[in-house]
């Protein structure tokens, strides 16, 4: 049966009466509880305060059945299924009284999930299609109005107001003592980092020209003045005037550009390509990050790499 026309079938001036009739209601001078009521004290087939018993919890679910199979229409399931559809019914809506759960939690999971719930504590076995589906969607009917109820008892805003502010409570302290676990960052990290950015340029802001003969010309230049950028290709997709693809092409970029958007990279050329240059101008020239080279040719010599925590020790002499 379509999910709407059961709707029609089952509408709220119908089932509301009757699926009132298997929740408690507040007494008179019901007070402000800061705890949940479990759902077991909210039924009327369970506790103390029992009015139901399984048989007229079991009529309940028939004039259910009834009021949704009745014509006009044609009947949702074969006839001859109808007293094991009201069982099934009624064993679900007594399963109710067996969950785990408070009324703040059955709220907060929806009535779908709790109407879920509902039909793994009581399955069904042995109904034909149409017949399990039937069952499936009135079981979320019901749910959904059995949710609305428990929302509008007189104590339930203030018990979730009361759930909420101790999820915050408890939140903020968690907090709290994750930002007393994590240290500050001091002036001491401020210092150490611009001492260790020292340190890089004046390891690394140098470079040696060599073929170059010139008379009173120093063989050691700065960098950043005598660095030229290398440069890569890359493929590229132009559009066309329709703003289609015309296929891929190849571009020059500087090489240092060509890092963007990579969170590693594998550098590779011949031996004097300029590879060494490359790091050492990325090192000095980063910003927002804390720079470490590493140069492979002195790592061989270890038993392995080194962990995160050697790096600054491996990139260089102690900058403390």
């Amino acid at each position: 049966m379509d999910p709407a026309v059961l709707g029609t079938r089952l509408a709220s001036s119908v089932l509301s009466p009757l699926v009132k009739q298997l929740l408690t209601r507040d007494g008179p001078g019901a007070g402000l509880v800061d705890k949940p009521v479990r759902l077991s004290g909210l039924v009327t087939f369970r506790g103390e305060k029992r009015t139901l018993g399984e048989k007229e919890v079991g009529h309940l679910a028939a004039r259910l059945v009834r009021e949704a199979v009745q014509p006009p229409g044609e009947p949702p399931f074969p006839a001859d299924e109808q007293e094991a559809v009201t069982a099934a019914l009624a064993r679900r809506l007594l399963a109710l009284g067996d969950l785990d759960m408070d009324d703040v939690q059955a709220v907060r999971l929806g009535h779908r999930q709790l109407a879920r719930t509902l039909r793994e504590a009581a399955p069904a076995p042995g109904l034909a299609t149409d017949a399990a589906y039937f069952l499936d969607s009135v079981t979320e009917w019901a749910c959904l109005h059995i949710l609305h109820f428990f929302t509008q008892r007189s104590t339930f805003v203030a018990r979730t107001l009361v759930e909420q502010s101790r999820a915050q409570s408890e939140l903020i302290a968690k907090v709290d003592t994750l930002i007393t676990r994590t240290p500050p960052r001091d002036g001491q990290d401020t210092a150490f980092e611009a001492r260790y950015r020292a340190h890089l340029a004046e390891r690394h802001n140098r470079v040696t020209i060599f073929g170059l003969d010139l008379r009173d010309s120093p063989d050691v230049w700065p960098l950043d003045v005598a660095y030229l950028s290398l440069e890569a290709t890359r493929e590229a997709g132009p559009e066309d005037a329709h703003g289609g693809p015309q296929g891929a092409t190849t571009v020059q970029v500087r090489a240092e550009d060509a890092f963007d958007g990579h969170d590693r990279v594998l550098l590779r050329g011949e031996a004097g390509s300029g590879k060494t240059t490359l790091i050492q101008w990325l090192a000095i020239t980063t910003t927002g990050r804390i720079p470490y080279v590493l140069p492979l040719r002195t790592l061989i010599r270890a038993a392995g790499l080194p962990s995160p925590a050697a790096f600054r020790p491996t990139a260089g002499p102690s900058a403390s």
